[in-house]
């Protein structure tokens, strides 16, 4: 169990990375965050595909994908979304911003889903202390992002 949240503590360190070295390479790549987008996507891709090569069952993988409702391979669109706003915003926000909305509104839409059980996920209800470890949070990462300008 704690690999788990080593992983998960490990891709929150990846989010954090990642959209700094987004930006810069659209910085690079003539000031295109949509060029450094798919150059960052395409990475990812020809990584995952060579994990996969060592890792994955191919076996009926095509009879399997085409059984798929559309909406369950949306996830793509969503990722290539947020590499790009990753590339681009930083840049015209500033990387504390664009991670404090991020952060923020993972913690809002993770609530959401896990209460109703959302997109099939198991349901776990909102109870006094998730809402209050929300809120507490929230309210620390509000400071942390704004408080300097709320007082000022």
């Amino acid at each position: 169990m704690i690999l788990y949240y080593f992983l998960a503590f490990a891709a929150a360190v990846a989010i954090a990375i990642q959209a700094p070295i987004n930006s810069r390479l659209g910085q690079a790549v003539m000031g295109q965050p949509l060029l450094a987008a798919l150059i960052s996507f395409s990475v990812g891709t020809i990584a995952l595909f060579i994990l996969c090569l060592f890792r994955a069952d191919f076996n009926n993988l095509g009879p399997t994908l085409l059984q798929q409702p559309p909406w369950k391979l949306t996830g793509g669109l969503l990722g290539a979304f947020m590499v790009f706003c990753s590339a681009f915003l930083p840049l015209k926000i500033g990387l504390s911003n664009f991670l404090f909305m991020v952060v923020v509104t993972q913690i809002l839409v993770a609530l959401l889903i896990d209460h109703f059980g959302l997109i099939g996920m198991p349901t776990r209800p909102i109870d006094i202390w998730r809402f209050l470890g929300a809120v507490v949070t929230m309210l620390g990462l509000f400071i942390f992002f704004f408080g300097k300008k709320l007082v000022n």
